[in-house]
């Protein structure tokens, strides 16, 4: 093909030159790209390794979870059929008898954390003996005491007696007489009062009421919210819990004993089956001893606690302290429990009685000389 031809008439051919420009630019940048991507090189390689590493992370944990909550449902259906399987040779329960209950805990109360102060007798009118006062049961069941006149009186009651057996058996083994009062859902109860009663000491039911506070008084108790029917309920059952007891004493109680509708449906029952009525004053506005007075219910009043404190030495203190009000106003009524302290205290004491010129006596007596009574 003829070349063209420029105004001159030269042939316009392209020149050798300027194609190898063009190739140089090309290598120049090409070699210039393969220089930059060596350049990033090893960048890439550490992020695509880092990328790779997190990329494992997250599917190990992903996979362990899988793997968790798999062998979570395995050992929770392998759970649910030994269940089903242990259904039909399932133990018998520990306790399948309601006299194979282990013993109940014993019940206090503690009005405050401050111990109860000791009361002492104030002037009031003596009630006269009414004509069937000689048939009155808590005169048949009383513990037959003469000398009223001739000696200070001091009658030891023992409450929360039945609930820890080997303890009230060494109350009802101490010598007397002294006065123990029964809860009436003592497990044995007939028995060991029968127990109680054959070496010599009077016999009381300890009647659960309705404390200030969250201490729980047993089963049973009364309480301010209960009706005047299911007052006359629970109380005629724990007076038919056994037999032979001269009266009645409450246990806890210092909010029902305080509730004069509710001790007036109590004093009643009493009045009627002819016991008598020991108010343990756990509180002072206890209403038990005065409206025991205007009802004509027999009743005495508790003088001396001697175990708020359950140490020896305060237990001692406390007899010590009954002792002196005794020769003060001619009897005491003193109040403990079978704590180890008041035992062994009172282990010791009793011996020493008749010798400083007391007498030891049921609470019967102390009613009897309280009210001028033969």
């Amino acid at each position: 093909m003829a070349s063209r031809k420029n105004r001159s008439g030269k042939a316009n051919r392209r020149s050798p030159p300027r194609a190898a420009g063009l190739g140089d630019r090309l290598r120049a940048r090409l070699s210039g790209l393969s220089a930059r991507l060596r350049a990033w090189r090893w960048p890439a390689i550490v992020a695509a390794t880092l990328l790779l590493f997190g990329a494992s992370l997250v599917g190990g944990y992903w996979l362990a979870e899988r793997l968790e909550l798999s062998d979570g449902e395995r050992l929770a259906r392998d759970t649910l059929d030994d269940m089903k399987r242990g259904q039909a040779t399932a133990p018998a329960p520990k306790y399948a008898r309601i006299e194979d209950l282990p013993e109940m805990p014993k019940y206090t109360e503690a009005e405050s954390g401050q111990p109860r102060p000791t009361v002492e007798e104030k002037p009031r009118a003596k009630p006269q003996p009414t004509a069937s006062s000689t048939g009155e049961t808590w005169r048949r069941n009383a513990v037959p005491f003469k000398d009223l006149a001739s000696r200070p009186l001091i009658a030891i009651v023992i409450d929360d007696v039945g609930l820890d057996r080997p303890r009230s058996k060494r109350a009802w083994e101490l010598p007397g007489p002294l006065t123990l009062s029964f809860l009436p859902y003592a497990r044995d109860l007939r028995e060991q009062a029968k127990a109680a009663r054959a070496r010599g000491h009077e016999l009381m039911l300890h009647l659960p009421m309705e404390p200030n506070g969250r201490n729980d008084p047993g089963p049973n108790a009364l309480l301010v919210s209960l009706s005047d029917n299911e007052l006359r309920q629970r109380t005629n059952a724990a007076l038919d819990s056994f037999d032979g007891f001269a009266g009645v004493n409450n246990h806890m109680g210092s909010r029902f004993t305080a509730f004069r509708p509710g001790m007036e449906t109590v004093l009643r029952q009493l009045k009627g089956r002819g016991l008598m009525f020991l108010d343990s004053r756990t509180t002072p506005q206890s209403v038990g001893d005065q409206l025991a007075h205007e009802m004509g219910v027999p009743s005495i009043v508790r003088h001396v606690f001697l175990d708020d404190d359950e140490s020896l030495d305060a237990v001692r203190r406390k007899l010590a302290e009954a002792e002196a009000l005794a020769r003060r106003q001619g009897f005491v009524v003193v109040i403990g429990h079978p704590h180890e302290a008041t035992l062994v205290a009172l282990g010791e004491w009793l011996p020493g009685v008749q010798s400083k010129g007391l007498a030891l006596a049921p609470a019967t007596a102390v009613l009897r000389k309280r009210n001028a009574w033969d």
